[in-house]
């Protein structure tokens, strides 16, 4: 068995009609249904064309949102050596709000990418989420003292925490950072969408519902190779690294995301063999695996 691919989308309840059955999917509220698809199904390469379709005649959505799901055999979780960590709990205020000071001079003046972090990373009391791992939505990420204490009872290489500071009082939080970084090969696609990779938006001035607004300029792939796209669409390829044998948490040297308000271009973290084990183990929450590629 190999992995399996679905991508979960939100269709428009008003329009889902245009392309599945009535009884296909789950209806969320009455403005949404979920319908989990693989790219094999022939449908899949029709959801652009009735997105068009649908933005030309009525000026709205067909779908909403989507989420790829990857399902892997226990073979090949066994022979991976890499593992890409995906943290599912996000929450605010991110640091930034909080007091937690940057140095922006060091960002890229075209992506804004690699903002330096000057000092503790600052938090609102009650702000976490009761998970073993969360982040901020600038990409801050936060563990419980049960993953911080595991961490360091298994003696598990290339981990840097450090405490986080609720309220100005430092707390029994810490923040989670890498000492290694990994190349990701050209083999990482990311985009928009799954059916949309497009570099950026030019922004402009748009008229909605009476009222003027105002969008900037964003960048989703850095001409000097910063970052990659706004969103990770396959799965991620590494270069090789004699590091990777002997270390246990990495972040990736490219990043994804867009920079715009307090959203800031994230790095991909990746674990070791050990360090899933140490999750497993000690049952701590917050995050999905998938097997990271190693390209030679």
């Amino acid at each position: 068995m190999q992995m399996k691919e679905t991508i979960e989308f939100r269709i428009n309840y008003d329009f889902a009609h245009l392309l599945f059955k009535e009884d296909e999917g789950k209806n969320v509220g009455t403005s949404v249904r979920v319908v989990e698809i693989s790219k094999s199904d022939p449908r899949y390469n029709q959801i652009p064309i009735i997105s068009k379709q649908v933005k030309e005649n009525y000026d709205r959505g067909f779908f909403f949102g989507w989420k790829i799901k990857r399902k892997y055999s226990i073979n090949e979780i066994k022979s991976a050596s890499l593992f890409y960590l995906k943290i599912k709990n996000v929450f605010q205020p991110a640091g930034e709000e909080c007091g937690t000071i940057y140095d922006e001079t060091e960002a890229c003046d075209i992506c804004g990418a690699n903002r330096k972090q000057i000092g503790p990373l600052k938090l609102k009391r009650n702000s976490i989420p009761k998970k073993d791992i969360s982040k901020t939505i600038s990409g801050e990420i936060v563990v419980s003292e049960k993953f911080a204490i595991a961490l360091k009872s298994r003696n598990l290489q290339g981990v840097i925490l450090n405490p986080v500071f609720l309220n100005e009082k430092e707390s029994n939080y810490f923040q989670l950072n890498a000492n290694n970084k990994l190349q990701l090969s050209e083999k990482t696609i990311a985009g928009n969408d799954p059916f949309e990779t497009t570099s950026g938006d030019e922004g402009g001035s748009y008229d909605i519902s009476g009222y003027k607004i105002n969008m900037k300029k964003e960048v989703y792939k850095c001409p000097k190779g910063h970052l990659i796209g706004l969103n990770i669409l396959s799965e991620v390829y590494v270069l090789n690294n004699p590091s990777i044998y002997n270390t246990d948490f990495f972040t990736s040297v490219q990043k994804a995301g867009v920079k715009r308000g307090l959203l800031e271009p994230e790095p991909i973290y990746f674990c070791s063999k050990d360090f899933k084990k140490m999750t497993d183990e000690e049952k701590l929450t917050g995050f999905d695996f998938e097997v990271a590629h190693i390209v030679m």
